[in-house]
């Protein structure tokens, strides 16, 4: 099975490298961030031009011209500056009340916009309105204009490769040849004013267009029965066809991976089950979304529709979910590869790494996306760097006893369950959580000691022994005579080497030394058991066969009395 797993480690590495590639060459022009960039300009500047009804002239001529005549020098005379209804006086603020009455589907007033004089009779045929929409369509399709980049001058641009009397917006792509955007300057209805329209030279040519980027059957019939309204620009047939795709692809992705899950799960019996939830679950999702953003249809794609696809969302949701997955998975089988090695202490350790990497996994798809939505990660970075600064100040400690618990857990120099001396305390480790320790005293009290602390302290780790000392401490009295005290001393060496629980070596009873007070006698033995409560009774057998040896060669202990009298 294991060869499995990397197998399908290694088509996910290229699945990446793959999709990774492909957006590396995909430098999205218009992006989501764009988008909201643009509908708010255009609100700001709707809502400032119908603040007051009597003012509206004064302002639309000081917004359009102010500009234009200050650039020329001399003084600005407002009421001698010529004024349109319709906003024409320049090729920018005609385009962008064209583009305005477009998303209202206001069509009737974007007629006002396009010049429909010298057309041919086969687009002459077509209603205004109908040629108003479909250019409006066109543009969706295939240009994003940028209203900064259009003239703010009533006489336009004089450095294009276009007559005085028009503006070049854009050129379209097409399969006969590139079709030029343009604005032209003409006389208004009443023949007072110049002022912009879009030129007859490309309303003529709407037809080719609609013919060569208009809609699908599907797209149409959508477009024409769902309401017009926009979210981010895209309109609601545009979600509800884009979302039923989706959902096509999805089932078409159940099907395969439930096929080949059911495959594998044949040929190797003991696959495990979080594999085959893998591929039922994060890799079906990734296939759904790689199949949908492959196999789409792109006529009905629009300039808006690319930018919220270059956001990769759902794509970035699906590789995040693989990760995360890849990432439980890697952990249950390392912790199976420890256990078997008779490692249980490293299986610790790998909750909180796993988290480590998830949190980064989460970090950089946020990233990934506000990049792709078109906001700058690093700034958004630089600006969480000054915050970050105080969070990590702030998080000092927990920090610090993050890595003690990750020392505690890689050295091991105690362990959970082991029976330790820390300062004072003695007591059992019961968990090493990521801020403290939590030690069961032999009060069955609890004591909560910080990581950073307590892998600083001087750790006895009494369950590491391998035998338990028995070290009596034995003060005879001073009046002992020498051949009581040296049959006592030969009879307790006796007793120890016949137990069969007290080691062989070291085994010693020797006459250590004299005080002012009493004969100190120097026992050491080990009894061979790590069992406290065997050991126990051991000892207690012990002391009382010493006891009776005391007795039987007229020993007695010293009086702590005598001892203070001399100290």
């Amino acid at each position: 099975m294991g060869k499995h797993f990397i197998s399908i480690l290694k088509l996910i590495g290229l699945a990446i490298l793959f999709s990774f590639s492909l957006s590396s060459f995909a430098e999205p022009e218009v992006t989501v961030k764009s988008l909201i960039d643009k509908e708010s300009k255009e609100q700001e500047q709707h809502a400032a031009a119908q603040e007051k009804g009597a003012e509206v002239k004064q302002a639309l001529k000081t917004t359009a011209i102010t500009t234009a005549v200050k650039e020329q020098g001399g003084e600005l005379d407002i009421d001698s500056l010529p004024f349109d209804e319709f906003h024409r006086i320049t090729p920018s603020s005609a385009m962008q009340a064209y583009l305005r009455a477009a998303r209202q589907r206001d069509y009737a007033l974007a007629t006002n916009y396009l010049d429909f004089r010298n057309l041919p009779p086969e687009v002459k045929a077509i209603a205004p309105e109908l040629l108003a929409e479909q250019l409006s369509l066109v543009f969706d399709r295939t240009l994003w204009i940028d209203i900064d980049t259009l003239s703010k001058k009533p006489e336009g641009k004089k450095n294009e490769s276009v007559p005085s009397y028009r503006d070049l917006v854009a050129e379209i792509t097409t399969s006969r040849g590139p079709v030029q955007v343009l604005l032209q300057r003409v006389p208004d209805e009443k023949g007072e004013n110049k002022v912009w329209k879009i030129s007859n030279a490309t309303v003529s040519k709407i037809p080719f267009l609609v013919e060569e980027f208009g809609y699908n059957a599907v797209g149409e019939w959508l477009y024409n029965h769902l309401p017009k309204a926009e979210l981010l620009g895209v309109m609601v047939w545009q979600w509800v066809y884009f979302a039923g795709s989706f959902a096509a692809f999805f089932l078409i992705s159940v099907l395969i991976t439930r096929i080949f899950a059911a495959i594998l799960h044949r040929f190797r019996a003991k696959t495990p089950d979080d594999v085959l939830s893998f591929i039922k679950g994060p890799i079906c999702l990734l296939l759904a979304v790689l199949l949908a953003r492959s196999l789409h249809d792109v006529s009905n794609v629009t300039i808006a529709v690319v930018a919220l696809a270059q956001g990769s969302t759902v794509l970035l949701i699906a590789w995040t979910w693989v990760f995360l997955r890849s990432v439980d998975i890697a952990k249950h089988r390392l912790s199976e590869r420890f256990i078997a090695q008779e490692k249980p202490q490293a299986v610790f350790l790998l909750r909180p790494a796993s988290n480590v990497i998830k949190m980064l996994i989460v970090i950089i798809a946020a990233l990934l996306w506000f990049e792709n939505l078109g906001f700058s990660a690093t700034t958004l970075l630089a600006g969480l760097g000054i915050g970050g600064l105080a969070i990590a100040l702030a998080a000092q400690k927990t920090v610090e006893n993050i890595i003690g618990a990750i020392t505690l857990y890689v050295s091991a120099p105690v362990r959970i369950g082991s029976l330790c001396k820390f300062g004072a305390n003695v007591g059992t480790i019961e968990e090493i959580g990521l801020r403290a320790t939590r030690i069961r005293t032999l009060d069955r009290s609890v004591i909560y000691v910080a990581n950073a602390k307590f892998v600083d302290m001087h750790l006895e780790n009494i369950s590491e022994r391998e035998r338990i000392a028995f070290r009596p401490n034995l003060m005879l009295s001073a009046q002992t005579k020498q051949v009581d005290l040296q049959s006592f001393i030969n009879a307790c060496k006796q007793l120890l080497d016949d137990h069969e629980h007290i080691c062989t070596d070291p085994c010693r009873v020797k006459f250590k030394g004299f005080t002012p007070w009493a004969l100190q006698i120097d026992v050491l033995s080990y009894v061979n058991t790590t069992d406290f409560a065997l050991y126990m009774e051991v000892i207690e057998e012990l002391n009382m066969a010493i006891l009776g040896l005391l007795n039987e060669h007229n020993c007695e202990l010293a009086k702590p009395e005598l001892a203070q009298l001399t100290s």
